[in-house]
Order: structure tokens, then C-alpha cells, then sequence
């Protein structure tokens, strides 16, 4: 029979199928398993304006990026390695208790803004006075888990504070705001007097 005679190729032919198979479901469980159990989480900072009294400051953004809630111990900015805890400045911001667990849930994230003087607080004491390294926005998670982002923005807006060179954005015209009104109020009347 031709069962008997061929089957040492079906024995083979099986294995091979059957390795392939199960490294297909190996590599299907571990590439969920990264998309769904690990967390992720995304550090931005912005150096901003504020529109209206034209002070610069820092936008500060943890951004989680898995499917689940992240539970944060500890937040802040190091400079260099040395760590420097917003926690309770992030807390008091936001008006919540000493005591209230900050958590972000799942693809949400925070944000909270530094003015430069909260951010001078950061500089440490080198060789030369007051130093600037390497700022990386961190988070700490209550399992002890250490993420972390380079916030070079950031650093810039820091550099530039203690240099001096703040950059001071004019206001807008008072005669380029008028403009734009006055020809809304002429097309207004030409409107009028075709009709």
C-alpha cells in the first residue's frame, strides 16, 4: 500500500507543517501580548506663548499609548540624573488631593504647564554655577516601572531664559486689527445698497 510505503514522508511532511504552525501561534501570542500587556507611554514638551500676556512657558504632555490605565507614582524632570519630582506642583495644579493617585487611563493622557521660574528650579550647581543638561520628562508607575522622554524644546527655552534671550512676541497692530473690521463693515454697506 502506498500508505505503508510513503510513511516515513507523511511523518515528515506532518513535523514540518506542525513546527510552522506552532511557530505562527508563538509568534501571534507574543506580538499581542506586547500590543495589549506592556505599557507605553509618550513624554512631549512644548515651549509655548501665551497668547494674551505673551509670557513663554513650558507644555508638558504624558501621553499613554496602551490599551490599559497606567497608574503614576512619581512625576518629574531630570536634568542630567539628577531627578527633580513634580508630583506635587502636577497635584496642586490640578487641584487634587495630596494623597490622590494620578492614573491615566487608557489613550488619554496629562498635561500641565511650567512658567520659566518653575522651570529654573531644575538647574543644578556644577563647576561653573547653575547647569544645564540633558532635561527628560519621567514617570514613575506604581509597579516601580521607569519610563522616560527627551524634552529638548524644553531645554531650549530654559537655555534661552538664562541667556537672555527670551523671545518677546509683539502683539498685533492696533491698525492691522482695525483693517480686517473696517473692510467687513464696507462689504457690509455694499451689500446693503445692492439689495
Amino acid at each position: 500500500m502506498w500508505l505503508n510505503d510513503n510513511a516515513g514522508i507523511l511523518v515528515l511532511v506532518l513535523g514540518i507543517v506542525t513546527i510552522v504552525l506552532l511557530g505562527m501561534v508563538l509568534w501571534l501570542v507574543f506580538s499581542l501580548r506586547s500590543r495589549f500587556a506592556v505599557q507605553r507611554l509618550k513624554f512631549v514638551g512644548l515651549y509655548a506663548t501665551d497668547m494674551q500676556s505673551r509670557e513663554a512657558y513650558a507644555s508638558l504632555t504624558v501621553g499613554n499609548r496602551s490599551v490599559s490605565e497606567i497608574a503614576i507614582k512619581e512625576i518629574g524632570i531630570k536634568n542630567g540624573g539628577v531627578a527633580f519630582d513634580l508630583t506635587r506642583l502636577y497635584r496642586s495644579k490640578e487641584g487634587l488631593d495630596e494623597r490622590a493617585r494620578i492614573v491615566i487611563e487608557q489613550r488619554h493622557s496629562i498635561d500641565f504647564t511650567l512658567s520659566v521660574e518653575e522651570l529654573k528650579g531644575v538647574l543644578v550647581e556644577g563647576k561653573k554655577g547653575k547647569e544645564l543638561k540633558t532635561l527628560r520628562l519621567y514617570a514613575l508607575d506604581l509597579m516601580g516601572n521607569l519610563y522616560q522622554g527627551k524634552i529638548g524644546a524644553v531645554r531650549k527655552l530654559l537655555s534661552d531664559s538664562l541667556a537672555g534671550r527670551t523671545p518677546v512676541v509683539l502683539p498685533p497692530s492696533p491698525a492691522a486689527a482695525e483693517a480686517p473690521a473696517e473692510s467687513a463693515a464696507e462689504s457690509a454697506e455694499t451689500s446693503d445698497e445692492e439689495a
